[in-house]
């Protein structure tokens, strides 16, 4: 797997503090000014996609028929 980009590893680091589902419109905000880059909303939407496929982040799909929503947050720690 290739090394991650300054931009998926400022969307990492954004996550740390969050315990719950981000809202991804201040994350990009956040993301932005950190990185001083801006992208289409499209383009970071890509990015917590593809963190998620990674195993870097955890991803929920909730769906209503043709409705679809799809959550971000840090993974859980599993207590054992």
């Amino acid at each position: 797997m290739s090394e991650l980009g300054p931009v998926s590893q400022a969307i990492l680091d954004y996550m740390e503090g969050y315990f719950g589902y981000i809202a991804i419109f201040s994350m990009i905000h956040r993301v932005s000014l950190k990185t001083g880059t801006s992208h289409t909303n499209h383009w970071y939407f890509r990015r917590l996609v593809a963190l998620a496929l990674e195993d870097h982040i955890e991803a929920r799909v909730f769906r209503t028929g043709d409705d679809v929503v799809i959550k971000f947050r840090r993974l859980q720690e599993v207590e054992e």
